[in-house]
């Protein structure tokens, strides 16, 4: 199996270090066997100079003493006359011809050389000439003759000049000679020494690069292997997370071959071992109209290259069984290339059977709430009849025939009256409540004054005759329904003029401000959302705080009705209506001390309206 996953490489991998590493180990070689091969071969070359220098010397040595052999030679012969001292004359000159044109061959390169055997040559042949004149002089005139012309000043100075130039000349050619061996021995040395420190710097420097090539090889593959240590723990890390996870995980390749997979996938393919899945398709497993259907969606993904999300569908277990299922498939990339597929799929059979629970309990809620307005309708007139029908003939029977009925029949029938006028108001405000649902109004914008200017016009008499106080901000303009509003206001204002101490002035005082949602006052609402909180403070009868919450349960009440009149519904309705403004309302109060109602609702309402 390929893992889709490979180890991190180097910036400069270790293959590359290596060949790198090589590449500069046979350069340095290379430079190191250039360098000693022309070490050797200047060495060769010099060593050729030398020895010619040193056969030119031994040869101008030799020249130098057939040059006195033959002076020599001669000055025997003049004494004697004894032939065999002519033997170095007669040889001699020929002699100086082979030295000078070895010299000649040694000394081609040097014109000054070859200018000082030029002259050396020539001197030579004069003095041979001299010499066989003298020679000739001792046959003809005897000793006496020859030693007189040998002896002339004028031969004398001329042919010691003649020697004396051939001895300056020998010793100059002799000199350049020597500083030119001198300096070919110089030359070797300095060669030796630039070839000896190249050869060991850069054998130095070679076996340096080695070491630290190895030293950077080996800290790369110790890198590398603590890498793929890591990888491999990864690798057993995922497989274990991907085998934790009780959804089927698998990847693909390009051709919907699976590469990899998890547990809970291999449970649905009825197999034990990753290896019977990998390389495999879902065609070796089904043979259903689901298996087309995922090689469908395998192709757009592939295609299209995006994702094919949460796309729910029916199928079977091997066994049989009915299963729903959530599938998800994404494009896997590596490099920028696409190289397959991720797929999650979620077994969602127990969802979709909770779905199906809340469809059946929602068909029942809706059925409810249907015989929940009958019976508002019936309740707004089938059941109000009776009452205005015993109010009608109860007030008649007190008008007609009281005195008949005496002092009990009238009590009778007055509790009976009452009984019927609560009746008519209990059934009214659980109209009111039920309306708050079924007869909602579209949001709109509300100017919050113009309702309080309202509900203070329809309460005038009861704040007159109670000489209350209402004290109000301005207030903001808000998206609402009017209506719900409206009847929120009157709510609260009634029950503030209602639960007052007595002999006390009622004062109620109503403040608003604007402020932005950020500590989640209200969670249905998204943070930085626009509120308007409008407080509604009393100086009444208040209440415990434990109480704070059980004020808004219908038919709660914390006092009798010969205390104070009213069902229990008021604030019932307030809080459903705050619920459907996706508002709320809380209450603070301290028992003899008043009461606050803090009603808090967002500025602007979502398009959809909440029913």
């Amino acid at each position: 199996m390929s893992d889709v996953v490979t180890p991190p490489e180097p910036r400069i991998s270790i293959s590359r270090k290596v060949i790198l590493g090589v590449v500069f180990t046979l350069a340095m070689l290379a430079l190191i066997a250039l360098t000693s091969f022309l070490a050797t071969r200047r060495f060769q070359l010099n060593a050729e100079a030398i020895a010619l220098a040193r056969e030119v010397l031994e040869t101008t040595e030799r020249l130098q003493r057939h040059t006195s052999e033959m002076e020599s030679g001669v000055r025997g012969f003049l004494l004697s006359g004894e032939e065999q001292f002519l033997i170095p004359h007669e040889q001699g000159y020929s002699f100086i011809v082979q030295d000078i044109q070895q010299l000649r061959e040694g000394t081609v390169e040097s014109p000054e050389q070859q200018m000082r055997l030029g002259r050396i040559q020539g001197q030579s042949w004069h003095l041979f000439e001299m010499l066989s004149e003298a020679i000739q002089h001792r046959k003809v005139d005897g000793v006496t003759g020859a030693s007189d012309f040998f002896s002339n000043s004028a031969f004398a100075g001329e042919r010691d000049a003649t020697m004396n130039a051939i001895q300056e000349d020998l010793i100059e050619f002799e000199q350049s000679e020597r500083r030119l061996l001198r300096s070919l021995r110089e030359e070797n040395e300095e060669i030796g020494r630039v070839s000896t420190s190249l050869i060991v710097g850069g054998t130095s420097l070679t076996y340096i690069s080695l070491l630290v090539a190895c030293l950077f090889i080996l800290r790369d593959i110790a890198a590398r292997s603590r890498a793929e240590e890591a990888l491999e723990v990864e690798r057993n890390l995922l497989h274990s997370i991907m085998n934790t996870i009780p959804d089927q995980i698998f990847v693909k390749d390009t051709r919907s071959r699976y590469l990899r997979d998890n547990v809970a996938h291999r449970r649905y393919l009825g197999v034990e071992k990753e290896e019977e899945v990998v390389g495999k398709t879902v065609d070796d497993f089904f043979k259903t109209v689901r298996a087309e259907q995922s090689k469908i969606e395998d192709r757009q993904v592939f295609e299209t290259q995006r994702p094919f999300t949460n796309h729910e569908v029916a199928g079977r277990t091997r066994d049989g069984q009915e299963v729903w299922f959530e599938i998800t498939k994404v494009p896997l990339h590596a490099g920028g290339r696409l190289i397959g597929l991720v797929g999650v799929t979620s077994d969602i059979t127990a969802r979709k059977n909770s779905e199906e629970k809340l469809k059946h309990f929602t068909q029942q809620l809706q059925r409810s709430n249907d015989e929940l307005q009958n019976f508002a309708s019936v309740a707004s007139h089938d059941l109000q009849e009776p009452l205005r029908k015993i109010q009608a003939f109860g007030d008649r029977l007190k008008v007609k025939h009281s005195d008949a009925l005496g002092d009990q029949g009238r009590e009778f029938l007055g509790r009976m009256l009452d009984a019927a006028q609560r009746m008519q108001i209990l059934i009214q405000d659980l109209l009111k409540l039920s309306r708050i649902s079924t007869r909602a109004q579209p949001f709109e914008r509300c100017q919050l004054n113009q309702i309080l200017k309202g509900v203070l016009s329809d309460l005038e008499i009861k704040i007159a005759s109670s000489g209350a106080q209402v004290v109000a901000d301005d207030l903001p303009m808000i998206e609402a329904d009017p209506t719900q509003i409206r009847q929120l206001f009157q709510n609260l204002i009634a029950n503030a003029l209602k639960f007052q101490k007595p002999g006390i002035r009622p004062v109620i005082q109503i403040r608003a401000r604007l402020f932005e949602n950020r500590q989640q006052e209200l969670s249905e609402v998204l943070t930085g959302t626009t509120l308007c909180e409008i407080t509604f403070e009393d100086n009444g009868i208040g209440f415990d705080q434990n109480f704070a919450e059980k004020i808004f349960v219908i038919f709660q009440r914390l006092h009798s009705r010969e205390q104070y009149e009213g069902t229990g519904i008021g604030l019932a309705v307030c809080r459903k209506i705050m619920d459907r403004h996706r508002g709320k309302i809380v209450a603070r109060s301290t028992q003899d001390a008043g009461a606050t109602f803090i009603v808090t609702l967002p500025v602007h309402q979502i398009a959809t309206q909440r029913s």
